[in-house]
């Protein structure tokens, strides 16, 4: 008997008609994380309609994956200089641990990749254990360290050389 994978998820660019789907995910991703986390961050992570608008108007390009139709999972990329900005990334806490998240990041690197920039940042807190270990299975090293005060949190910089 031979054993298969499931296919990887389908990874597309996310159009302005599904702004309120995208945000309504970020609601749900961030819901509860004020134990855990500074409620400012968590503030920040909850994208409003309007962020989302706005993102989507220019600037940044954002991916998603899909379950049964319905959004489970998006991120963000940005593209400064030589370098790709890695953000955003978000999966349906329903839906994690079945690779969603992974090929999110795949496709991110990959664009970044074909964009021809010489390295990927991602800025995140190092209490977000389960993001922490896909960066780090990804390739992701620590670059640095800074004290966010503004969200209350240290955040650490990693960093993918391409």
């Amino acid at each position: 008997m031979r054993f298969f994978r499931p296919a990887p998820a389908r990874v597309t660019l996310v159009h302005m008609e599904e702004a309120a789907e995208l945000a309504a995910l970020y609601q749900r991703v961030w819901a509860g994380c004020e134990a855990t986390l500074d409620w400012r961050l968590v503030e920040d992570q909850r994208a409003s309609l309007e962020d989302v608008q706005a993102w989507l108007g220019g600037g940044f390009e954002i991916y998603k994956t899909s379950y049964d139709g319905h959004l489970v999972g998006a991120v963000r990329c940005s593209f400064p200089s030589t370098t790709c900005h890695v953000d955003r990334l978000a999966v349906d806490p329903d839906v994690r641990q079945r690779g969603y998240g992974h090929s999110l990041l795949d496709h991110a690197v990959g664009r970044a990749r074909r964009a021809g920039v010489t390295r990927v940042w991602v800025q995140l807190s190092p209490k977000l254990e389960e993001a922490m270990a896909l960066f780090h299975r990804a390739g992701f090293r620590e670059a640095g360290r800074h004290d966010a005060g503004y969200w209350g949190e240290p955040l650490v910089l990693l960093e993918l050389p391409l």
